[in-house]
Formats: C-alpha cells, structure tokens, sequence
C-alpha cells in the first residue's frame, strides 16, 4: 500500500529529471548557461509557462507546437521524458522500493544513462549534419 504513491513518486521525478536532462543536452553543447535565461520558445522567445514544461503531457496538450508561433517542438523532448520515466520502472518493479538507498542509486544510474544516451545521440547528429 505504502509502496504505489512512493514508486508514483520517484516515476515523476524521473519524468521532470529527463526534461533537465533535454535543457542540459540542448544548452551545454552551445555554451549556454543552464539556469538563464528561463526555457522558451527558439523560434518566438516567448518564455514557457508551467503547462508548457509538464514533462510528456506538455507537448502533447500543445499538440507538440509552440503556442504562440506555432513551431514544431520534434518528438526528441517527450521521448527522453518518457525514457526516464519508464526506465526509472525497471528497477522499482523488478527490486521494489526495499532497501531504499539501493532504488536511489538504481535511480541515478539510470538517468545518467538516458543523459549519455542523449548527449551522444544529438552529437553524433550535429556531427552527421556537418553543424
């Protein structure tokens, strides 16, 4: 009984931690700070509000377009949303939430994969494209 709400829990987290990780993927390989300016629009500017950055449900309320410009999001920032959340799955249902300290690493270890995966991946397409 305790277990569902926890597991609900650390899921939601790893959703909103694979949206850092897509900031992260998309800022540092230009040089941009992480923290400033606030996440917006590339196309418009126009600053996201909360509904914008709900993890996977954002971009399919927007219908996966910008609100005020209607840009194309692309498929990449629920995808990596999305992973995290349900890799963060595998290890809450194959060794549950006990011991609890073992869950937290499992946890880190997986999001750490799913940042490499996607630094790598959007690496070696900016190096495919020639940008």
């Amino acid at each position: 009984m305790f277990e569902v709400p926890v597991a609900i829990y650390l899921v939601l987290v790893s959703l909103f931690l694979g949206s850092f990780i897509n900031l992260a993927a998309d800022r540092l390989p230009r040089g941009e700070s992480l923290v400033s300016p606030r996440s917006h629009c590339r196309s418009c500017g126009r600053v996201l509000n909360v509904v914008d950055l709900l993890p996977v449900a954002g971009y399919f309320i927007r219908g996966g377009r910008c609100r005020s410009c209607g840009a194309s999001i692309g498929p990449s920032a629920p995808l990596v949303e999305a992973a995290a959340g349900l890799l963060m799955l595998i290890p809450i249902v194959t060794l549950g939430l006990w011991p609890g300290g073992l869950i937290g690493v499992c946890m880190i270890v997986v999001l750490f994969l799913v940042a490499v995966g996607v630094s790598s991946a959007r690496h070696r397409a900016t190096t495919a494209s020639g940008r």
